[in-house]
C-alpha cells in the first residue's frame, strides 16, 4: 500500500479554506484513480497558514490537476512499515504530528524495530496513538515519516517524558537518525477549516 503526502499551498490566500475546497472537488477523481483520502491536515506548528497536507493511500499512481493558485510545494510517495496494518481514514479530532526523519538506508530496519518495541508502553501511558511509520518508496530511501495522534498539545508535551522502556528505544532511534522535523497539525473538517484560517 502506497501513501502520498502532498503539501499544497494557496499562493493567493493566507488560509486553508480554498485548499480544502479544491481537494473536495477532486475527491471523486482521487477515488477513481484507486486512492482514498486518509486526511487533510492544517497548520498548528511548522506549516504555513496557507499550506495543508493531503494524505492519500492506494496501490496506483495519483495525478492531481489543480487550479493555478494552488501549487504542490512537496510530494512524497511512502510505504508503510510496522503501521498502519489497516488502511482507513483519520477521524479523531486532536493533534497529528508529522515527524520527518532523515536517515541512512541501512538503519531503517532497526528504526522500525525500536519504534515497535516502544509503542506499547508509550501508548498505554498517554492519550496517544501512532498512526503510521512510513519510509520513502525509492531504491535507497533516506526519508521516514512517523505520524502520531495526540489528544491535544498538552498530551504531546507530557509524552516527552515516556516510561523507561519507551525512552530507551526512542533514545536509540534518535541516535540513528540524522535529523528530525516535527510538524504539528490538526485534522481539517468543515467545522475546523474556518477556525484555522483566523489563527
Amino acid at each position: 500500500m502506497h501513501y502520498r503526502v502532498i503539501k499544497l499551498r494557496d499562493v493567493d490566500r493566507p488560509g486553508p479554506p480554498a485548499l480544502v475546497e479544491a481537494v473536495n472537488r477532486h475527491r471523486e477523481a482521487i477515488r477513481e484513480q484507486g486512492h482514498e483520502i486518509f486526511g487533510l491536515f492544517g497548520a498548528l506548528l511548522g506549516l504555513a497558514t496557507n499550506e495543508i497536507y493531503l494524505v492519500t493511500f492506494g496501490e496506483t499512481n495519483l495525478n492531481l490537476k489543480l487550479q493555478k493558485n494552488i501549487e504542490v510545494a512537496n510530494d512524497w510517495t511512502l510505504k508503510a512499515t510496522a503501521r498502519p496494518t489497516e488502511h482507513t481514514a483519520a477521524q479523531d479530532p486532536g493533534v497529528y504530528v508529522f515527524r520527518w526523519f532523515s536517515v541512512r538506508p541501512q538503519t531503517i530496519s532497526e528504526i522500525v524495530e525500536l519504534s515497535k518495541n516502544a509503542w506499547p508502553d508509550f501508548e498505554s501511558s498517554f492519550d496517544t496513538q501512532v498512526q503510521g511509520l512510513f519510509v520513502e518508496d525509492v531504491e535507497n530511501p533516506r526519508t521516514m515519516l512517523l505520524l502520531t495522534w495526540y489528544r491535544n498539545l498538552t498530551v504531546w508535551e507530557e509524552s516527552r517524558n515516556p516510561p523507561n522502556n519507551a525512552r530507551e528505544n526512542f533514545i536509540r532511534r534518535h541516535q540513528l537518525t540524522l535529523n528530525a522535523l516535527p510538524i504539528a497539525t490538526s485534522l481539517l473538517t468543515s467545522d475546523t477549516t474556518h477556525l484555522l484560517s483566523h489563527r
